[in-house]
């Protein structure tokens, strides 16, 4: 019995090997928002962030969704430029120091709240207005999913205080993928305040072999606005980890050699 369990057995090495390497496949091209052609900190649109799209809003300001691919440094120093030409910042210990403690916006955006230079990850981030009036999908389609497959979501994601007139704040990503839209937490900011960086993790099963993610910034008040930034973007297959591929597999062989002994013994009783 022993010596069939264990011929059984024998091919789980190879096939336990198989899901680990599946498991460390990013789907996403360009999760870190490296490759792109903006030279500066600016609003995006059609591929200069590549991968990656920015929703058209036909007779909104810009006609694009107010969302600005930074760079590391810039987002309360040098600032960030939208298609129609302002130059807006966000607050942090980059900026300007207030002037007579005045509370309205008068050009200065310091804030000691601990705004980072980077994502956690380095490199470039994006910047999304979670204004109504102005907030669009940031968006990529991805293709060679499986259909019914489980995948794991990650992203590393922020609220931010633009530098225009200071006050309370809230903060989320609403996030689709396929027909099936899921929500961040909701952070809220006091005034010119920072989030600071936090993971997120969703589930989502595969309806069809191609699907679009998108990611859409939602925040109170108007106006003000409120800001997400976004960063380092992975979809993954979920598999079992290998010593579960190796329980299951070791499980059903012994399940069957019982199953086969059994009968052998029905079989010599009524003999």
């Amino acid at each position: 019995m022993i010596n069939k369990i264990a011929g059984l057995v024998a091919p789980v090495a190879a096939i336990v090997a198989m899901p680990a390497s599946a498991a460390s496949l990013n789907l996403i091209a360009n999760g870190g928002f490296e490759t792109t052609t903006l030279a500066s900190s600016r609003q995006f649109q059609g591929n200069e962030v590549s991968g990656w799209s920015n929703e058209a809003k036909p007779g909104q300001y810009t006609g694009m969704g107010y969302n600005f691919l930074i760079r590391p440094g810039t987002a309360d120093t040098t600032g960030f430029t939208s298609l129609g030409g302002n130059l807006d910042y966000l607050y942090g210990p980059g900026g300007k120091q207030q002037n007579g403690g005045n509370a309205q916006w008068n050009g200065n955006n310091f804030s000691a709240n601990g705004l980072t230079v980077t994502s956690p990850s380095g490199g470039n981030y994006l910047l999304a207005d979670g204004d109504t009036g102005f907030h669009g999908t940031i968006s990529q389609t991805v293709n060679g999913l499986t259909i019914g497959q489980l995948y794991a979501l990650t992203f590393e994601w922020a609220g931010a205080s633009w530098g225009t007139t200071p006050g309370n704040t809230t903060e989320r990503f609403d996030v689709t993928f396929g027909g099936l839209t899921k929500s961040t937490e909701t952070v809220t900011l006091t005034p010119k305040g920072f989030s600071g960086w936090r993971t997120a993790s969703m589930n989502f099963i595969a309806g069809s072999t191609s699907q679009t993610l998108g990611f859409l910034a939602q925040g109170t008040p108007n106006g003000l606005p409120p800001s997400l930034l976004l960063d380092n973007v992975s979809l993954t297959a979920v598999v079992p980890e290998p010593a579960t591929w190796a329980m299951m597999l070791v499980g059903f062989a012994m399940v069957g050699a019982s199953a086969r002994y059994r009968r052998r013994n029905i079989k010599v009783v009524i003999a």
